[in-house]
This record gives structure tokens, C-alpha cells and sequence, in this order.
């Protein structure tokens, strides 16, 4: 049968968001601490490993299994749908399925804090200096990433809203209405409150130097950035398509 143009549309933004959320991040993520261990052995900075390395290698292993099943069943997902096209794959009722499949990808980042903060914890508990640093200079979100960078989050933001309004005026059967708004905001208020807290939260590691932390900072920020622009254009091509009327294959 042939394929039209919705379907490749749409499968591709969901490979993007496959290949982006569950390899190129969790490698980036992995390929940093892989530096910070090898930069920094437990037999030269004792202090940087409350806990057995044996332990940290387990965790790191955990996380790089788990991105890796979820980056497999999105594959599966993408070429189940692009081997055996279905007019039922770009039907409303489907974008159920992907929104449940992003927030599995989500889970390994949550595994991944939940367990730094008990890393940073033991850490801290270990950590007997009287003395404290901070640093005198404020920290600005435009300090670690650029402003056409953030400009183009809020403008997917915007674009988004204003697709809803414009949709509601002409809903397609199974259209959500105000409830994509409602959802979209909650999930950027979710990552900027991540940002918020990296950027004016306590010093987790007691033992970490100025520019390390900077650098976590950068890379934290630019990431949820990147997130919100993805799951933003995501959601706007789930509109757009049965918007068009492009959900449904041409030709049978």
C-alpha cells in the first residue's frame, strides 16, 4: 500500500524523539559520569565515593540497560507502524500509547535523580569541614544558555497555544480542547522548576569545584531546553495532522 506524507511526518518526529530521548541523552549523560570516574579514581578523591565504585557501576549499568529496552520498544513502536501502516496508528486514541511511551523515557532521568540524591546525601553526611565556600557572583539563566536558544522554547510554547485555539475553532473528533494546554504548561513547569532549582538550589556535592558545577549547571539547563522544545513540537504534530485532515492514508 502507499505511504503519503502524514506518515512519514509523522513517524519521523517520533524516531526524533526516540533517538533523542533515549540515546543521545542517556549517552551524553553516561559519557560525563564515565569522565568523572576515570578523571577522578575512588583510590585518588576517597571522598567523591560514599558508597562502593562496585555500586556506582551497578547503577550506571541499570541506567544504560533500562534507556536501552525503552530506545528498542520505540523502534519496535516506529517500524511496527512504518512496516505495517494503519490508518488506526495516527487515530486520536493512539497518541494515548506515545504520551504513556514519553513518559517511560522520562523514568531512567527520575531513577537517575532519586539516586544522586541519596549519593549527594551520603556525601554530605561524610563531609566533617567546618568551613563552607559559596560563590559571590549570582547565577542567571542566560548565564548557561543562549537567548535565540530560549527564544525558541517560548516561541514552540506560544505557536502551541495559539495551534489549540486555532484547532478549537475547528476540533477534529476526539480533539482535547484546553485540556493540551493544561497539560503542556504543567510540563514545562516541570522542567523549569528543575532549572530553577539547579540554578538556585544548595551546593548537592560538597566536594564539587566552581567550574565543575557550572558546567552541570550548562548542561542540566540546556537539556531541559531541549526537551521542551522537543515534547513541544511533538505534541504540535499530533494536532496538526488530524487537524489536516492527514491522519488518514490517500490512497488504500
Amino acid at each position: 500500500m502507499p505511504y503519503t506524507l502524514s506518515y512519514f511526518v509523522f513517524y519521523l518526529v517520533v524516531l526524533s524523539q526516540v533517538l533523542l530521548l533515549s540515546f543521545y541523552l542517556p549517552r551524553t549523560v553516561l559519557r560525563r559520569l564515565r569522565r568523572v570516574i576515570d578523571e577522578h579514581p575512588p583510590s585518588t578523591y576517597p571522598k567523591l565515593y560514599p558508597m562502593s565504585i562496585e555500586v556506582v557501576e551497578r547503577g550506571l549499568r541499570r541506567y544504560r540497560i533500562m534507556n536501552l529496552l525503552i530506545l528498542l520498544a520505540g523502534l519496535a513502536l516506529v517500524f511496527a507502524g512504518i512496516y505495517a501502516p494503519s490508518a488506526d496508528m495516527l487515530n486520536w486514541d493512539n497518541q494515548a500509547v506515545l504520551a504513556l511511551y514519553a513518559c517511560l523515557q522520562f523514568s531512567p532521568m527520575l531513577l537517575v535523580e532519586r539516586s544522586g540524591l541519596k549519593y549527594y546525601r551520603l556525601m554530605r553526611k561524610a563531609n566533617v569541614r567546618t568551613t563552607r565556600r559559596a560563590d559571590l557572583q549570582p547565577r542567571r539563566l542566560l548565564d548557561f544558555v543562549s537567548p535565540a536558544f530560549l527564544g525558541l522554547a517560548i516561541l514552540a510554547y506560544g505557536g502551541f497555544v495559539l495551534l489549540v485555539l486555532y484547532v478549537r475553532q475547528h476540533p477534529f473528533p476526539g480533539f482535547a480542547g484546553y485540556t493540551n494546554i493544561v497539560l503542556m504548561t504543567a510540563m514545562n513547569l516541570f522542567l523549569a522548576g528543575i532549572v530553577f532549582k539547579t540554578l538556585h538550589g544548595k551546593r548537592r556535592d560538597p566536594h564539587q569545584a566552581s567550574e565543575d558545577r557550572r558546567r552541570q549547571i550548562e548542561f542540566v539547563v540546556k537539556t531541559m531546553v531541549l526537551s521542551s522544545i522537543v515534547g513541544t513540537v511533538f505534541l504540535s504534530i499530533t494536532l496538526i495532522l488530524p487537524a489536516l485532515e492527514l491522519r488518514d492514508p490517500l490512497c488504500q
